[in-house]
Formats: structure tokens, C-alpha cells, sequence
């Protein structure tokens, strides 16, 4: 609403852009849409599957962002070890899947290098953080408030995956991985967002981290949707909806994560800084 009268007023518009411009979020999403414009120039061929080079140049970037913020903060407060120690399980499942094959690598020319160089990146990054939590900045990480036991998550999520997994691959233990990686995926954030609720408040830096997330979820979901049926085997009568179920689980994590999504860009559309998210009175 506050949106629609700056529109009819070009002084009160010129504020509210001003207002926008001087968020964090608008520097942090600024910033990874001029990195990504250059990442599609350089590295894309314009093919449809790029999306998925996309997907994970975001996530790539979320981590990028969290680390930063960390390293320049000194400080680990409000970053989820649990979660994090879940990503270095997905970097691993993928990458067994994306480096010595071609299945499930993008058709885009992205795909002969940046993808896989995307996702070793966040490897690291996600090791690094672990790192910080576990070490460099252990006296700042709190325990008591990263409560959800993410063996629940990482265990059913490895049993599903050697009943339901595609066979892009033709190489049994490298398609357990990559669905593994996406299962996982699909909930690992739930330990942030449990870090969220015992703490009362959200970090700036791992409330932006969970809406990239969310982006390249919703990426990476787009595509799968649209090419679904090549994960499927039509002559098994399990693997024949291996691709429904890899497209349900991907969006079960947009639905886990709809709440916050919701509040997010509530919080950004009324120029409140994201630390608020979780204030029901400002939002």
C-alpha cells in the first residue's frame, strides 16, 4: 500500500527508493544479480539448462555471503552447525555424481566446468563455516539453541534415496548420491529454522542465506519439473515415479521454508531490516 501512493508521488517514491537502496538486502541481492548477468555472458551457451548452473551459482553464493559476514564479524551467532555439517554431506553426494559422469550435468556448456566448480566451491565454503562453528569461533556458537538432531534428516534421507533414485548415471552408488544430496537438501534448512524459533530472532546474514536458498530451490525445481520424466524408468515398477518423487521433495522444501519466504519479503518490501523477520508486530 505504501508502495502504491510513492508511485502516484515522485517525492515520496524518490524516498522510498532511497530507503530500499540503503538495506542490506537490496547490496546483497544487488550484488548477485551483477555477478550472475557476468556468470550468463561468460559461461552460458543460452540453453534452458543453464537454470540449474544458476540454481547453484546461488547457493554458492549464499555461502559465500555467510561466510563473509562471519569472518568479518568474528562471530558464528545464529548459524546453524547442523545445518551446515548437512550441506557438506549434499556437496559430497552431488559432486560423487556430477565429476567422473555426465548425467546429471546441465546440457549447457555451463556444464562442462562451472557447474561442477560451483558446487566444489560450496563445498569448501560449507566446510569453512563448519570450521569457524566447530573451531576458530567455537566460544561464539551456542548449542543449546541448535537443537535438531540432523542424523533424523541425514538417515531417512539415505534410505529413501536406495529405494528411490534415478538412473541417469548407469552407475548405482553415483545416482544413491545424487538423489541422497536432493533429499537431504530438501530439509537440511530445517535446522536453521529451528535455530530461528529457540532463539526468538533471525540473523540478517543466514535469514538472506535461507531466501537464496529458497531461489535456487525454486530453480532448480523449475527445471526438474520440466524434464522430470527422463529420471523415471517406465519399465520398473518403482523407478517409474522416481522423477514425481525428486520433483515432490523439491518442493516440499519451498513449502517448508513458505513461512519465512512469506515474512522475508514482507520485510523487504516495507524496508524493515530481515533481524525483524521474526516480530509479528513489524511485519
Amino acid at each position: 500500500w505504501q508502495s502504491m501512493k510513492a508511485v502516484k508521488d515522485p517525492e515520496k517514491m524518490k524516498l522510498l527508493m532511497m530507503t530500499y537502496v540503503k538495506t542490506e538486502a537490496f547490496k546483497v541481492w544487488g550484488a548477485f544479480l551483477v555477478f550472475a548477468f557476468a556468470a550468463f555472458w561468460l559461461f552460458s551457451s543460452g540453453d534452458f539448462s543453464f537454470l540449474l548452473t544458476l540454481s547453484s551459482l546461488v547457493s554458492t553464493f549464499s555461502f559465500i555471503m555467510v561466510a563473509l559476514k562471519i569472518e568479518s564479524g568474528r562471530s558464528v551467532r545464529g548459524v546453524s552447525l547442523k545445518m551446515m555439517e548437512c550441506y557438506i554431506a549434499i556437496f559430497l553426494g552431488r559432486l560423487c555424481a556430477i565429476v567422473p559422469f555426465e548425467g546429471y550435468l546441465p546440457f549447457d556448456k555451463s556444464g562442462d566446468w562451472f557447474y561442477q566448480t560451483c558446487e566444489a566451491v560450496g563445498l569448501a565454503l560449507a566446510a569453512s563455516i563448519v570450521y569457524f562453528c566447530r573451531v576458530r569461533y567455537a566460544s561464539t556458537y551456542d548449542p543449546t539453541t541448535d537443537t535438531l538432531n540432523h542424523l533424523y534428516l541425514i538417515g531417512p534421507a539415505l534410505g529413501v534415496a536406495l529405494i528411490f533414485h534415478p538412473n541417469l548415471n548407469n552407475f548405482l552408488p553415483s545416482d544413491i548420491a545424487w538423489a541422497f544430496a536432493l533429499y537431504l537438501e530438501s530439509v537440511a534448512v530445517l535446522c536453521q529454522l529451528f535455530m530461528f524459533m529457540k532463539e526468538g530472532q533471525a540473523q540478517p546474514h543466514t535469514s538472506h542465506f535461507l531466501a537464496a536458498q529458497a531461489l535456487a530451490k525454486l530453480m532448480s525445481f523449475i527445471f526438474w519439473a520440466s524434464s522430470f520424466s527422463e529420471l523415471s524408468n517406465p519399465n520398473h515398477y518403482i523407478k517409474a515415479f522416481v522423477g514425481n518423487w525428486v520433483v515432490a521433495m523439491q518442493l516440499v522444501q519451498l513449502l517448508v521454508m513458505g513461512d519465512f519466504i512469506y515474512h522475508y519479503i514482507r520485510c523487504i518490501s516495507k524496508g524493515i531490516p530481515v533481524s525483524q523477520l521474526l516480530c509479528s508486530d513489524n511485519v
